[in-house]
């Protein structure tokens, strides 16, 4: 059986109040990449439930020689509490999640209550849960669970998208949806 996630040891050489932002099934982590390179003192983690995606992740960060990408487990809906301490985390990125439309599969959606509420506890004053989707019904669907946690309010106003990538990264999927003249269902949440 899989040991439960751990707790993420920061980098040496970090600043013990430095900027952490975190990609949540972070698959390829294309997003963490970019990220990391442009932002050399933030501490950039992927967080991912298959194994294999940790390892390739593991080499590319360690070849690139980037020391503030950290890539460890966490099955998200059962021991993200367990990967940061309360109050600890600048940014959650969530991306592309729940591609699972059969209702059979329905259970492996990511974005469950418990979980939002988790995300906004590991949160920081300030912290910002951000959301894409290439998917209207799923956008829809996560709109519907994050706008009903209390702790966490819309950016922008309820049940609002954000419209562009206020971010200087993307991942693969983004990258995939746009060149294909798709829309990406972006949403943003900070604490209340």
């Amino acid at each position: 059986m899989r040991a439960r996630a751990r707790p993420i040891a920061r980098p040496e050489g970090l600043d013990p109040a430095c900027r952490v932002e975190v990609e949540l099934g972070c698959a390829d982590a294309e997003f963490s990449f970019q990220l990391a390179e442009r932002h050399p003192d933030w501490l950039v983690a992927g967080l991912e439930i298959r194994e294999p995606c940790l390892v390739r992740n593991r080499e590319r960060a360690r070849a690139l020689g980037l020391t503030n990408l950290v890539f460890a487990y966490s099955n998200l809906n059962v021991d993200l509490d367990r990967v940061f301490a309360p109050g600890s985390v600048d940014r959650f990125h969530l991306l592309f999640p729940d591609p699972w439309f059969k209702e059979k599969h329905r259970k492996r959606r990511v974005i469950e209550p418990e979980l939002v509420r988790v995300i906004a506890r590991q949160l920081r004053p300030g912290g910002e849960l951000h959301v894409a989707s290439d998917v209207w019904d799923v956008a829809l669907e996560i709109l519907e669970v994050v706008e009903a946690c209390p702790l966490l309010r819309n950016m922008l106003e309820p049940w609002s998208f954000w419209r562009g990538n206020p971010f200087d990264a993307q991942s693969r999927r983004e990258d995939t949806t746009l060149r294909r003249e798709q829309r990406v269902w972006r949403l943003r949440y900070t604490l209340a």
